[in-house]
């Protein structure tokens, strides 16, 4: 065979395989984003649903939520916490300033800073990525 008998190049195929290579790479950007941000979601979400169960004053569905040991974090001692007693007092409104990693990295969770009701101190809520278990970030 010689150069002048060579098979013509087929376009379709080309084509086809040139859509198949972007295809798989859009998918693997997307996969590898959704792996990236899918921990900070929950941890957002898991805040969310802790911080509306404190305005619907449902202290025993936050308290559930917030997954203590009740040996160790008795109900009592939450509600001194996040009650009406609180230093927020009625908790009416927050917002969820951010999500991050905490300094030095390779975490098992995140941090997350809560403005409540306005006031201009922020809580620091520990969330743990597996378990979503919450507590307070202590440094």
């Amino acid at each position: 065979m010689t150069l002048m008998d060579a098979q013509p190049v087929d376009q379709v195929r080309l084509r086809r395989r040139r859509l198949l290579l972007i295809s798989a790479l859009v998918i693997a950007i997307l996969a590898i984003s959704l792996y990236l941000y899918w921990p900070y979601y929950r941890a957002r979400q898991t805040v969310n649903q802790f911080m509306s169960a404190l305005i619907r004053h449902n202290y025993q569905e936050a308290y559930y939520l917030w997954q203590a040991d009740p040996k160790l974090y008795p109900m009592n001692t939450f509600m001194r916490d996040w009650g009406p007693q609180s230093e927020w007092g009625y908790i009416r409104s927050y917002k969820i300033e951010a999500v991050t990693v905490p300094p030095g990295g390779h975490a098992s969770g995140l941090v997350v800073l809560v403005k409540i009701n306005g006031i201009p101190h922020e809580e620091k809520i520990w969330v743990e990525n597996h378990s979503e278990a919450m507590s307070y970030y202590e440094f």
